[in-house]
């Protein structure tokens, strides 16, 4: 740019020709100046589009449903919990494992529950079967649903059978969950992965309220939120 602005000087003094063929040569100049930038930008755009669709790795976030179901069988309590986790990223992503702390904030008692079984709860099934948690794979860009049974990680003592004392969930009431998932991460991270990161999702807190207990039956515990969502809809419709 220098040489030409020294051309552009000495051709004030020429004759027209000269002149106009400086022109010329300057008008080039910044046409290539401005292709060269729109060529750079389309790189950059083009960068852009590969990371987005092949490279961004895994984001899961995850979705509860309104309504868990409580149970009491031979294993302890159990709560069954319809999953959907949703992969924002390219890449795929795999949930090892999940973990439920489940509060009752009337005994401030917390207890740990984990994936042991997917599926509905056999007493919902025509022909009852339990299949074992097992890793889940989520691919780019999708969604995954599943039920996921929890059963608490301590064998509970036997007189819970007998004592609802003994028992984390004693009575009607509000219940908080807290579901966190286990995803894995290479033992030798790639420098991209090194660059992203691999932060473990976060986790989900709900509160589900129990309208009774009731052992003759599955019972349902369904969210505050949920409830009164409901309740303000039935309300506007009754006017």
């Amino acid at each position: 740019m220098a040489a030409i602005q020294q051309q552009i000087e000495r051709s004030r003094d020429q004759p027209g020709p000269i002149r106009n063929a400086v022109e010329v040569v300057k008008q080039s100049a910044q046409g290539g100046w401005l292709a060269t930038a729109f060529s750079a930008v389309a790189v950059a755009a083009s960068c852009v589009s590969v990371y987005v669709s092949t490279l961004q790795g895994a984001q899961l976030e995850v979705y509860l449903p309104p309504v868990f179901i409580y149970d009491m069988d031979g294993q302890g309590e159990n709560f069954t919990v319809p999953v959907s986790i949703a992969n924002g990223g390219a890449r795929s992503g795999t949930v090892v494992s999940m973990e439920l702390d489940v509060n009752n904030p009337k005994t401030n008692v917390t207890q740990r529950f984990y994936s042991a079984y997917v599926g509905e709860h056999p007493k919902m099934q025509a022909n009852p079967s339990s299949r074992q948690f097992v890793p889940m794979t989520i691919l780019g860009r999708t969604v995954f649903s599943e039920t996921v049974r929890f059963y608490p990680v301590t064998s509970p003592p036997p007189e819970a059978r007998s004592d609802p004392s003994k028992r984390l969930v004693q009575g009607a009431g509000d219940y908080t969950f807290r579901l966190k998932l286990n995803v894995a991460a290479p033992a030798e991270p790639s420098l991209l992965d090194r660059l992203q990161g691999r932060a473990q999702p976060a986790p989900v807190t709900v509160q589900m309220s129990l309208p009774v207990l009731d052992y003759r039956g599955l019972m349902q515990m369904r969210s505050k939120d949920w409830l009164a969502a409901a309740g303000s809809g039935a309300e506007g419709k009754s006017e």
